[in-house]
């Protein structure tokens, strides 16, 4: 499908540019009227729905910055459908699909992305088989984690590379610990 609005995306977060909007959307009254209004009238939320900043740029007229609107793409769908008219019905099926493609392009590149599975299977393995009773609450305690999230990492529900280098180093510090002792009950035995 052709780009109609230019979707960004920053820390995880999907947005359109509200002006971009009013300006596919054909809308026939001015932009900050529109906006203001169609945030008062449905309920739109600042820092949930849509972020607002002035943009300050030359104006060989002079003249106030303008303020411009990041807008969810939720939020997108919806004042594309409010409008009521074919551009409207085109922004929010457009909307949709690229929420569909961005989810399937999420799951296709699985919960650990640009990795072989079985050397994540192996990781896991290890780390799992060398941590010691209390390792999650200490790590999480000492590198600032979630422990519930360090807890979801070990048990492969979510993803977060940080955790992940830490608990691999804890379990190398741990399968070395386990060695040396080993290794020592094995001298002792020999004597």
């Amino acid at each position: 499908m052709k780009e109609l609005i230019k979707i960004t995306e920053q820390n995880g977060n999907r947005a359109v540019s509200a002006r971009e909007l009013h300006g596919f959307l054909e809308v026939k009254s001015k932009f900050a009227e529109w906006i203001n209004r169609r945030i008062e009238e449905y309920g739109f939320i600042e820092g949930q729905d849509f972020s607002s900043f002035s943009e300050i740029s030359e104006k060989p007229n002079g003249g106030r910055p303008t303020t411009e609107y990041a807008i969810s793409i939720n939020m997108a769908k919806e004042l594309s459908m409010v409008e009521r008219n074919e551009k409207g019905k085109l922004a929010r099926l457009y909307f949709i699909e690229m929420e569909k493609r961005a989810t399937q392009k999420e799951l296709s590149v699985s919960d650990y992305p640009n990795q072989n599975k079985i050397l994540q299977a192996e990781l896991f393995s290890l780390i799992k088989a060398n941590l010691f009773i209390g390792d999650v609450t200490k790590i999480a305690r000492e590198n600032g984690f979630n422990r519930n999230t360090v807890n979801s990492v070990v048990q492969r529900r979510s993803y977060s590379p940080e955790i992940i280098k830490v608990l691999y180093e804890k379990a190398l510090e741990n399968k070395s610990k386990r060695r040396a002792e080993l290794e020592e009950m094995i001298s002792v035995l020999k004597a």
